[in-house]
């Protein structure tokens, strides 16, 4: 999945089978919120090394069910993303364009409020027990999803 965002991030190679779409976003928009999601999703492990403090161990009282660390698509789409998949004729038309005219229409397709190629997959953020899990050990007063963000 990250090489597919890097290449629809650069425009070289193969088109990838799925891109981000926010009305008005930038590649350094895009650059910046994978970034901040890579970093949420893979949390204290990101950072393996470079830890300032030890590792706090979850309270007693935390369902016994694993959570589960959400995916960079779900961090994207909880910020405010969509996810847009593009069929096999979508792509090869884009891949026969010139590397600008390429670049130009992915981001097009990025920015656009209502994208003129793709299938809708993903527009809203996922309601799961995992999210909920890790509001609670985030914040107890308030446990909603956007406490992961």
């Amino acid at each position: 999945m990250l090489l597919a965002l890097a290449l629809l991030a650069t425009a070289q190679g193969p088109v990838p089978a799925t891109f981000y779409n926010r009305p008005g976003a930038t590649s350094a928009i895009l650059a910046a919120e994978l970034r901040r999601c890579r970093t949420i999703t893979t949390g204290p492990q990101g950072e393996a090394g470079r830890a300032l403090t030890p590792p706090i161990a979850a309270p007693e009282d935390v369902d016994a069910a694993p959570a589960r660390s959400p995916a960079i698509e779900d961090c994207m789409v909880m910020r405010g993303w969509r996810v847009y998949a593009l069929d096999r004729g979508e792509r090869a038309t884009l891949e026969a364009l010139s590397p600008d005219a390429r670049a130009n229409a992915l981001a097009k397709l990025r920015a656009a409020e209502d994208p003129e190629r793709g299938t809708l997959l993903h527009d809203r953020p996922p309601h799961t027990a995992a999210a909920q899990v890790r509001c609670r050990l985030v914040d107890t007063s308030a446990c909603r999803h956007v406490c992961l963000l």
